[in-house]
């Protein structure tokens, strides 16, 4: 599928936000603590800021431990970005390495954007971390960067806040095209079974039932309870397919698909980025491919809407030049 024209505008944000770059102050030291807040942040820091995520794509966020390389990078930071609702339950450490030097900004928490309750497991009615996964708590995670960032560095505040607003409006656009791709979907086959139950703010943004084996992966993975929960939901509800994640093995699903006779689909990305040549790998090519996986999975329909319109267009524009030329042999 090609990229849209959303997902070329984010790739192209921070390398034109370069143009009006203030080099009268260094640009200060900025860490997140994983590969998609790390992507909002470049979004709006540009070439304003230095910086640093911690986790590599593709790395498990909920129990990473921080390396050697983490610490040093840590050492000079002027401003943590993570995510918060103890999503990163290693931030005990960034906090005893920074201490003062540097404040350390939840941006799910300080979005204040609506939480939704952990469907299920040990933590099971807490805040669900994982705001990100509806598009629309993403622009008020880039709103908080902002703000966080002009603070930060006064001198390219006005960079920041052009650089958001744009932003904010790839973002919308990005809702509205994942609506679109899902529309097709009838209500009865909208129903995702994952390995984490991290799609609570997807499928309350996009119209689905969702739960998974665990509720984070945080917890005990694949217990035998686990596995007779969604075996016997499985054999209610008989979706079309189960899905994996990107972070977590596959295993999982997999026996409870050979025991069901559904079909399993992945990888879905929540946790982290692909690798850059991958297939999310920012946050925008990473919700178009969930989207188009899901909906691939779930009507067995590789053609989506936005793809049609886009070759319509493009063959409207064939149809103009042709029609130009035609114009200008009779001239």
């Amino acid at each position: 599928m090609r990229p849209s024209r959303h997902a070329l505008l984010w790739l192209a944000l921070p390398l034109a936000a370069m143009a009006g770059t203030s080099q009268a102050v260094a640009s200060p030291k900025v860490v997140a603590t994983f590969s998609i807040l790390g992507d909002l942040v470049a979004q709006v820091g540009g070439d304003d800021i230095r910086l640093v995520t911690l986790t590599p794509p593709g790395a498990e966020v909920h129990e990473w431990e921080l390396t050697p390389n983490n610490f040093i990078a840590l050492e000079d930071a002027k401003l943590v970005f993570y995510n918060g609702y103890q999503l990163e339950q290693w931030m005990r450490q960034v906090h005893a390495t920074v201490g003062n030097q540097a404040p350390l900004v939840p941006l799910a928490e300080a979005s204040e954007y609506p939480t939704l309750p952990i469907v299920t497991g040990d933590y099971s009615g807490e805040p669900d971390p994982h705001l990100w996964m509806d598009p629309r708590a993403a622009a008020a995670y880039v709103q908080v960067i902002a703000e966080t960032l002009a603070e930060l560095h006064p001198d390219a505040a006005d960079n920041f806040h052009a650089r958001a607003e744009t932003a904010r409006d790839i973002l919308a656009a990005l809702h509205k095209e994942i609506t679109k791709i899902l529309a097709d979907i009838p209500e009865e086959q909208r129903l995702l079974i994952t390995s984490e139950a991290a799609f609570v703010y997807f499928a309350d943004a996009y119209g689905f039932r969702h739960d998974g084996i665990w509720g984070t992966n945080a917890e005990t993975e694949g217990s035998p309870q686990q596995m007779m929960r969604i075996i016997d939901l499985v054999n209610e509800a008989q979706p079309a397919s189960l899905f994996w994640e990107s972070t977590i093995s596959d295993r999982y699903v997999s026996s409870i698909a050979s025991d069901t006779g559904l079909a399993v689909s992945g990888p879905l990305y929540v946790d982290s980025l692909s690798e850059p040549d991958g297939e999310a790998a920012n946050y925008v090519s990473l919700m178009k491919h969930n989207a188009s996986l899901i909906r691939t999975a779930l009507l067995g329909d590789e053609e989506i809407a936005d793809d049609k319109e886009e070759d319509h267009e493009s063959r409207d524009e064939e149809d103009e030049e042709k029609d130009d030329e035609k114009s200008d042999s009779e001239a």
